[in-house]
């Protein structure tokens, strides 16, 4: 039972991490500098942001594939993990394929947040379920890519890295800065959506995670995030 346990509180952890990892995404899915980063007036920052808004606010549903590359202080090799994004109406999902299988499924606006693991799905409950639930909220708010200039979570300043859009968000909340330091969005061209997030966490950790095969408004079946 002890080891049970124990188990499912790192699981716990581990799953809410992913978590605030998903709001960094969406601030920008719905919404390594080895270049140098150009910092924009504040009249570019305001325009570029309302571009941003605008052209988010045409998307109704994304799915993705997705590489998660950590770089940790503690190891010397990098951690790579692969899996699909879906995202549609008021639900998302954010599922796992390899190394290790599992998803994190958000659904009614925030309303339910499920973990989904070796074939068995169960509800975020208690406090950590209240947490889950609070974040979740946050995710779906930031779909409407309004998050990016009103965040009570996360300041914003934007750059441009060549012909690249880049947001920095710098979180605001305790609990947030505990996670990370800074959050870098890397936009494509079009400026609704993300090719590169990258996340540098307070402890010198690093996660990056790239985006391919990115599809939005196509329909997505409800069974994604019943399965």
């Amino acid at each position: 039972m002890a080891n049970s346990q124990s188990s499912k509180s790192k699981f716990t952890v581990n799953a809410m991490r992913q978590i605030f990892l998903i709001i960094s995404i969406l601030f920008a899915l719905m919404g390594s500098e080895a270049q140098t980063l150009a910092k924009t007036s504040p009249e570019q920052s305001k325009k570029m942001l309302e571009t941003v808004a605008k052209a988010t606010s045409t998307v109704k549903s994304i799915q993705c594939d997705f590489t998660q590359v950590r770089h940790s202080t503690m190891l010397k090799e990098k951690q790579i993990s692969k899996g699909q994004m879906y995202f549609a109406g008021k639900n998302l999902k954010w599922a796992y394929t390899s190394p290790n299988k599992y998803a994190l499924i958000v659904k009614d606006d925030g309303q339910q947040v499920l973990i989904q693991q070796d074939g068995k799905t169960r509800k975020a409950e208690g406090q950590s379920g209240q947490l889950f639930k609070g974040i979740a909220q946050i995710v779906m708010n930031s779909v409407t890519g309004a998050a990016l200039s009103n965040s009570s979570d996360f300041s914003v300043e934007m750059y441009t890295q060549a012909n690249t859009w880049v947001a920095k968000l710098t979180p605001k909340q305790a609990k947030l800065k505990k996670m990370f330091s800074s959050i870098y969005l890397y936009f494509n061209d079009k400026h609704n959506a993300v090719y590169k997030v990258e996340m540098k966490e307070a402890s010198g950790d690093v996660t990056t995670i790239t985006f391919s095969n990115v599809k939005l408004n196509e329909k997505i079946s409800d069974s994604v995030f019943n399965s």
